[in-house]
């Protein structure tokens, strides 16, 4: 937070409590961005571009032109951070880049399983993960069309090979599985753990739109009786390994510096669905150095029990403890994004700060 806001005239208690609210407000922008970050993870779907799918020569029965459904990568407030896209670092925290969240903040995030694991390049590695990776499943563009290109390239019009479901998995489907690569990042987690969303979708409008054309039953037959699954990635993913919750680990420095972690679950309901996002808490120790009145230890418990329909943090309560100094901060934001930090010395409430939704502030002195 940027300390030079206080008056160097306010009260002690005055000022503490003005320390907390500041470092709350940069805070919450940390939840904000990785809040978004994860977000991202649910962008990504499948998109159903079937027009001129087939053109079909009913006297023979062939396949003669086709343009098969893609992956499209939709986004909205923000892009799908690059250090969602880069290689995981050996600790699975990937760093916020820099300027994107509150000035004297190091922030950064790891998510993790169902079962509680951390993601982490050891954890890609034990169970061997193979995917279809980002560039080339979209290409890095937000049309995403790279692995619909793929697939067309792979069926040659009027090719007998595709009258059997042999023909299917040798010129179609193992051909695409060796584009598969060894998971290095989160987004191959990611797109790892709902390949076979991926396949699905892909699968079904493309069977749908076959059918909707009329093509002969004996090619129908030999795609339904291909192998349509396995070829995105490898091993086939389990329930427990879906991306369950992040971890955020934000070190402050200057004035005020400590470390504070929270946790937050969320889930990815479906391929192209937005995270449902749970309840959010932590805790963490940062030091606030006061020039006038020496250095304030404070112990932190975090409870966020409100989030706006984005899942971005609306309410809760931070409370700051120094038992050095017997002092307590009890601060409470509200879902209008006012505040107000009650201080309290020996039990005692000695004052209130109060920031209205515009930002004016005001103390009480309950000392007088």
């Amino acid at each position: 937070m940027d300390d030079s806001r206080l008056d160097e005239n306010i009260s002690e208690n005055e000022r503490l409590a003005r320390v907390a609210i500041g470092l709350v407000q940069d805070l919450t922008s940390v939840n904000t961005y990785f809040n978004g970050a994860a977000s991202s993870l649910g962008e990504i779907q499948a998109s159903h571009r079937v027009n001129n799918l087939f053109h079909v020569s009913n006297s023979h029965g062939k396949v003669m032109a086709l343009s098969l459904p893609g992956m499209n990568l939709l986004q909205a407030d923000s892009q799908i951070p690059q250090g969602f896209l880069d290689p995981l670092p050996g600790s699975g925290f990937i760093p916020a880049p820099a300027g994107a969240c509150a000035i004297g903040a190091s922030p950064s995030a790891s998510f993790l399983t169902q079962d509680g694991e951390k993601i982490t390049p050891e954890l890609l590695a034990e169970n061997d993960i193979q995917v279809i990776g980002f560039e080339e499943l979209t290409g890095g563009s937000i049309e995403g069309r790279q692995l619909e290109s793929t697939i067309t390239s792979l069926i040659t019009p009027g090719d007998p090979d595709l009258l059997t479901p042999d023909g299917w998995n040798q010129k179609v489907w193992s051909k695409l599985a060796e584009n598969q690569t060894y998971a290095a990042s989160l987004m191959d987690y990611h797109l790892w753990s709902v390949s076979e969303q991926i396949e699905a979708a892909i699968v079904e409008s493309l069977g749908a739109r076959m059918e909707s054309m009329g093509l002969p039953d004996q090619i129908m037959s030999a795609f339904m009786a291909s192998q349509t699954s396995g070829w995105y990635a490898s091993p086939a993913p389990e329930d427990a390994y879906k991306i369950s919750a992040m971890e955020i680990e934000a070190v402050f420095s200057g004035a005020t510096e400590g470390t504070i972690y929270e946790k937050r679950d969320f889930s990815i309901p479906t391929l192209g669905e937005m995270p449902q996002f749970g309840p959010m808490s932590g805790e963490g120790s940062v030091v606030y150095h006061d020039p006038d009145y020496g250095d304030y230890p404070f112990d932190l418990e975090i409870d966020w029990t409100k989030w706006d329909e984005l899942g971005r943090v609306t309410e809760g309560e931070i409370i700051f403890t120094d038992q050095e100094h017997d002092v307590v901060i009890e601060l409470s934001v509200w879902e209008d994004n006012s505040r107000t930090a009650d201080v309290f010395r020996q039990g005692i409430k000695v004052g209130v700060v109060n920031v209205d939704s515009n930002g004016m502030i005001s103390y009480q002195d309950l000392t007088e």
